[in-house]
């Protein structure tokens, strides 16, 4: 019954709701309709590098206290593929209890092609394909510590040597980012501290630990690693859905 309360969504309940409401008048209403707040969290990042192939399962557990000092713990699991010619495919699923045995529902699958300069985004709901141009960041240059360009951040690094995962071997960092008060309207500094463990082989953070005093404890985890060439069948968009190329016209560079 709990894992049933908590899968019944706000959007559910106002769906039951709208009939009702639509028979008041406003003058019978005790409040106006109402909308709702989400946060999205953005996990590791997957180059679409060549020669470099594996397939893994990344989870993700998100910490927070509230303000009355309860803490919630969401989890969820999802698949990530990479082949040797550096196309990536990744599922995106929603987060369920940590103490729950719900399987993280699937409601996004990206593919990113390096040759085509694309990224598609499917979504399972509406079975419904967006092509979109993707270009690979230019420059992967490690931001120097000290104050940042911006002068309201300052950035202080830490080495935590070396570690292994799953037989890959990792280089440890540890980063702070101190915010300048009134740079978000905090009225006192604000630290968020990431750690990561990076596999120089696959390119990829295979742990990534972000404690933010804003968003709580975030730790990404890649395990079941394979480096064998994934099922090809992956990066393949499926064939029942309907693609709509939404890629904005690249400017021909002046001669």
């Amino acid at each position: 019954m709990k894992r049933l309360i908590l899968s019944f969504s706000l959007a559910t309940l106002v769906a039951a709701l709208v009939p009702h409401i639509a028979a008041q008048s406003p003058q019978d209403a005790l409040h106006a309709a109402d909308g709702n707040s989400f946060t999205r969290i953005v996990s590791i990042f997957i180059a679409p590098i060549s020669d470099a192939p594996f397939a893994a399962t990344v989870s993700t557990e998100w910490t927070r206290q509230t303000s009355d000092g309860a803490t919630v713990v969401v989890k969820n699991r999802r698949m990530v593929a990479r082949d040797s010619q550096g196309h990536v495919f990744e599922e995106r699923r929603r987060f369920v209890p940590a103490d729950s045995n719900a399987q993280s529902l699937l409601f996004q699958m990206d593919y990113v092609d390096p040759v085509r300069h694309t990224r598609t985004v499917c979504l399972p709901a509406t079975a419904t394909c967006d092509v979109h141009n993707f270009f690979e960041p230019v420059s992967t240059a490690v931001i120097p510590v000290g104050p940042m360009p911006d002068g309201k951040h300052y950035l202080s690094r830490e080495g935590l040597g070396k570690g292994e995962t799953e037989g890959l071997e990792t280089i440890g960092t540890r980063e702070t980012i101190a915010t300048n008060p009134g740079t978000v309207g905090n009225d006192r500094e604000v630290t968020l501290t990431k750690e990561f463990w990076y596999s120089p082989k696959l390119g990829v953070n295979l742990l990534v630990k972000r404690m933010d005093p804003l968003q709580g404890t975030l730790v990404f985890t890649v395990s079941n690693i394979s480096l064998a060439e994934p099922d090809a069948r992956l990066f393949v968009i499926p064939a029942k859905y309907k693609v709509i190329d939404d890629r904005a016209a690249v400017p021909t560079p002046a001669k």
